[in-house]
């Protein structure tokens, strides 16, 4: 059984719930009251059609007056409980996905995204639905009270015996539905490695529809077997939630059986007691069944929100530092001021990954370095040579483990660092795309000039509700469009990782002989790795990095080191 104090559905409900939460738990009450006075209403009815006068009018007016009643404060809890379920799941969500932007990215490249993604997504319209089920099984269990109270002005004896079968069919309920919930974990769990195989699916179907073996291993060694296990956990647990529901549901009968043909010889009953009672138990048992049926849904609720907890607590543990005040309205604070640049060194960092096991696997070691203000920096390497990890510690993405950073002089530990990354636009390898220009207050116009140096102009533009027109454009194009982003910023300096790995041979030697002197001309500085030895001549300096560290080399076609 749900342990109520702990039950985060329930503190879910009653923060988000606020003032309006007294109002709900009244209209709860008033609604149980209702209903129970309605059955009374008939209750009277009956024993009014067997007397001699009939069937009372006043008795059938106090039926409608009370079954009005139960209506309005029926719609009323079971529609605001579902709002206030939406809005509290809705702002959990978004106080995640606001605290996610403020995880270290090298402790978010570790995160288990698919868990995080399933986290955010899945689930609401359960949580909805439970919080109706909740109110409505609430109102129905008041019900059921005020019955049992007319039931004790008829007989005490019956009373009791209804009570004790009643408790006795609940118990065992309880402990079938305990069984449900061992199997609950291990069937969620099974469920995501399942996902996790179709999200492969998709993610890798060029490579599969090229390579027939790939396909028959993805679907004979995971996706088969998953969905296997996930299925027969998935049938374990909805079995022993059919065989609670299904027993509660014929005991609730057995009751009705017992109070006609076992309580009148046993207890000594009358038949107007028999009749009451069996007219007070049939309208009692419906409600009863709502109220049990509703226990699976609450579970499954309770196990959802913990794995929502549980990502929430993940993420805090890696936030960084100084994201942490705030972080939920951090996005929508003003920017900090941007920091004069002059000059960026490094001396003596070193930034190492390790393994689950804390053994080193790679790193930098930079024992000097300095990026000089209006300088164009070419970086080559091997791959794994360390040259996209320099670049994110340059950055401030990734933190040193030690030496020394300095900003004009300045130990950049003395320096925001929000300020400081906001010296920086960066396009990465793997540049991610968005349907608008993020943070550009940029007209239509302002984006085809810049388009136009890129040779984009016919490609891209952008529309009346701020998207581009389009994103299906070549890896080649794609890049130019994260270019042209890039060069929207008007940052200090300009890190290009690869960039031109993708362009056609015309649009590179564009790229680097006349784009990149013209981006230095206008007040920027650039640090590129590349690989297009053709055009190292156009770097102020060419540096090589060879297994973490930096070999400073004369440059090919007169760049110098």
């Amino acid at each position: 059984m749900l342990q109520l104090k702990k039950s985060l559905f329930l503190k879910l409900l009653w923060e988000q719930a606020g003032d309006e939460g007294n109002k709900i738990v009244a209209a709860c009450l008033g609604s149980g009251i209702m209903q129970g006075l309605a059955v009374f209403s008939v209750l009277q009815g009956l024993e009014q059609l067997s007397s001699d006068d009939g069937l009372q009018f006043h008795t059938f007016l106090a039926f409608l007056v009370c079954l009005t009643a139960f209506y309005f404060l029926f719609r009323y809890i079971t529609g605001h409980s579902a709002q206030v379920a939406l809005r509290g799941i809705m702002e959990w969500r978004m106080r995640i996905a606001a605290k996610l932007r403020g995880v270290s990215l090298l402790e978010y490249e570790k995160l288990d995204k698919n868990r995080i993604q399933s986290a955010l997504l899945d689930g609401r319209e359960m949580v909805v639905e439970a919080a109706r089920m909740l109110v409505a099984a609430s109102a129905n269990t008041v019900m059921v009270l005020v019955s049992f109270a007319k039931m004790a002005t008829v007989s005490i004896p019956g009373t009791l015996g209804v009570f004790v079968l009643l408790g006795a069919g609940f118990w065992i309920f309880l402990q079938l539905i305990n069984s449900v919930h061992a199997h609950m974990g291990p069937a969620m769990r099974a469920d995501q490695r399942f996902c996790a195989g179709l999200r492969d699916l998709y993610a890798g179907l060029l490579q599969l529809k090229m390579h027939k073996p790939k396909t028959r291993a993805l679907f004979g060694e995971q996706i088969i077997p998953d969905l296997s296990v996930a299925s027969e956990a998935r049938d374990a647990t909805e079995r022993r939630h059919a065989l609670g529901i299904s027993f509660f549901a014929m005991f609730n009968l057995l009751i009705l059986g017992l109070i006609l043909f076992i309580m009148p010889k046993v207890l000594g009953l009358e038949t107007s007691e028999t009749s009451s009672l069996l007219v007070l138990c049939m309208f009692s048992l419906s409600p009863l069944i709502s109220l049990i049926t509703s226990v699976p849904m609450m579970a499954k609720v309770e196990m959802s929100l913990q794995e929502l907890a549980s990502v929430e607590a993940q993420i805090d543990a890696v936030s960084e530092p100084f994201e942490k005040s705030d972080v939920v309205s951090r996005w929508q604070q003003p920017d900090p001021a941007i920091p004069d640049f002059s000059s960026i060194a490094m001396r003596n960092v070193r930034f190492d990954y390790h393994d689950r096991a804390g053994l080193r696997v790679f790193g930098i070691d930079v024992e000097r370095f300095e990026l000089r203000k209006g300088e164009l920096v070419f970086i080559r390497g091997g791959n794994g040579s360390g040259k996209s990890t320099f670049m994110k510690v340059l950055a401030g993405l990734y933190m040193p483990q030690a030496g020394e950073m300095f900003l004009n002089d300045s130990l950049l530990c003395d320096v925001n660092m929000e300020s400081y990354r906001n010296l920086f636009t960066i396009v990465p390898t793997d540049y991610h795309l968005f349907s608008r220009p993020l943070g550009l207050n940029i007209t239509a116009e302002q984006l085809t000039d810049v388009l136009r140096t890129l040779h984009m102009e016919t490609k891209v533009t952008l529309l009346e509700d701020g998207t581009f027109s389009t994103l299906d454009l070549s890896a080649g194009q794609r890049k130019r469009l994260a270019l042209a982003c890039a060069l929207l910023e008007k940052r200090h300096i300009y890190l290009f990782d690869e960039v031109a790995a993708d362009f056609d041979p015309i649009f590179r030697r564009y790229f680097y002989e006349e784009l990149l002197p013209d981006i230095i001309k206008q007040g920027g500085t650039i640090l590129a790795i590349s690989h297009d030895d053709r055009y190292f001549h156009v770097a102020d300096r060419l540096l090589t990095m060879r297994e973490g560290g930096f070999v400073e080399e004369p440059a090919d076609n007169g760049a110098t080191a």
